[in-house]
């Protein structure tokens, strides 16, 4: 029997984060962001934890190197452990999932590179397709890294990803969609004042399907607090606007069940 005290006797697994960068794109639905980098295949954003590393230390590495985002703080999602998971080995993945609008990742829907394939090249004139210019000359912290492409695709259309990243995607959406359920925009993606029209818009896109007004009203009004202002939506009245209820004045509401949000690591 290997000796409990010396840890050095025990196999040990790789460890990796992954992130599932999730984007609701009015029109056009949820989406997710992949990347790529040239000489492989599509993937989530990822990497396996360096020595002394911390996982959010790598996650944010990631993001910054590979999905040319930063300063983000993904919600911890779930731990993949499967032992066959990965073809390469042992690896254990601690995934992670961000919320973004597509203006904040920079894209509309595409963002590859052209010469790639007519899958891979943008096909709806959404976003330019990308040239050099568009793209970092090298990863900040590994010069000889390699430049990752990027793009947004469906959530129910990411087969070009692998079976286990797939999988984070299922579990990231499920997630996403049951802090929608309760809260009123989790991840702040509405402007500070929004009218119940946007925010049952976002939620929307979030859920896949169309909501009953009536009920999302009633779910969502005693979690928001009236600006006293309105903005107009078009035809018919000027709509009022809302600002979400702070954690401290929901908590002050004894009649109120406070929603459990997204936490932060």
């Amino acid at each position: 029997m290997p000796d409990p005290s010396q840890l050095t006797q025990f196999p040990r697994p790789s460890v990796a984060v992954d992130t599932a960068v999730l984007c609701p794109v009015p029109g056009r639905g949820l989406h997710v962001l992949m990347t790529h980098p040239g000489d492989g295949v599509w993937q989530l954003p990822g990497s396996i934890l360096r020595p002394q590393e911390r996982l959010a230390e790598a996650v944010a590495r990631c993001l910054r190197e590979k999905a040319r985002l930063v300063d983000r703080a993904p919600v911890q999602l779930h731990v993949f452990d499967q032992p066959d998971r990965d073809d390469r080995g042992w690896v254990i993945s601690v995934a992670h999932l961000d919320v973004l609008s597509a203006a904040d990742v920079g894209l509309a829907e595409d963002d590859s590179p052209s010469g790639q394939g007519t899958e891979d090249t943008p096909t709806e004139a959404a976003v330019p397709e990308a040239t050099d210019a568009d793209l970092p000359e090298s990863d900040s912290d590994h010069p000889d890294s390699p430049v990752h492409w990027r793009k947004l695709v469906p959530v129910h259309d990411v087969h070009e990803l692998s079976a286990e990243h797939q999988e984070i995607v299922r579990v990231a959406v499920h997630r996403l969609r049951a802090f929608h359920e309760r809260t009123p925009d989790p991840f702040g993606l509405l402007e500070k004042e929004f009218s119940l029209r946007q925010l049952r818009e976002l939620h929307e896109i979030v859920a896949g399907e169309s909501l009953q007004a009536d009920t999302f009203r009633r779910t969502m009004l005693p979690l928001l607090d009236p600006t006293g202002e309105a903005v107009s939506q078009g035809r018919g009245r000027p709509a009022q606007t809302f600002t979400r209820r702070s954690a401290l004045a929901l908590r002050a509401d004894t009649r109120i069940q406070v929603p459990e949000g997204p936490r932060r690591e």
